[in-house]
């Protein structure tokens, strides 16, 4: 298990020579080379023109700190759950855990009694964004 996903250099080469594809946005056609060649003015420009995709900044919303702060995974000390995990097994192995864990909230999507599909959606972000070495708690 330990790498049974992770051999980048194989996943490249399955990706290379795809064509690239064709963006039409306010009637300008833009020719994109896909995922692996996105630029960050092409993230910028996707997150102005799918806001929903971003975090909305609402504290009070049970739902986001569910998300993004669950007070359930933080000790009396302060320390959180995910921090301690990492000393104990290792960024790599936790990153691993972290992108199963972000499979899990797509699978169930809505399923399970109490939480939204929204609110599934939302940790299995978090926990992709994690998996990538991109913290959320930084924002």
């Amino acid at each position: 298990m330990k790498d049974s996903h992770h051999d980048i250099h194989q996943k490249q080469s399955l990706l290379s020579g795809t064509a690239k594809s064709r963006i039409f946005e306010s009637g300008l056609e833009i020719t994109s080379g896909g995922i692996n060649t996105a630029t960050p003015e092409d993230w910028n420009r996707v997150r102005k023109s799918h806001p929903a995709i971003e975090r909305k900044e609402h504290p009070e919303n049970l739902r986001e700190e569910n998300v993004y702060s669950p007070s359930h995974y933080t000790h009396a000390t302060g320390a959180e759950c995910i921090d301690i995990m990492i000393q104990l097994y290792g960024k790599q192995r936790v990153e691993e855990w972290a992108e199963i864990t972000s499979f899990k909230y797509q699978w169930r999507n809505g399923s399970k009694e109490g939480n939204s599909s929204e609110q599934d959606k939302m940790k299995s972000i978090w926990y992709n964004r994690f998996s990538m070495g991109d913290d959320p708690r930084n924002d």
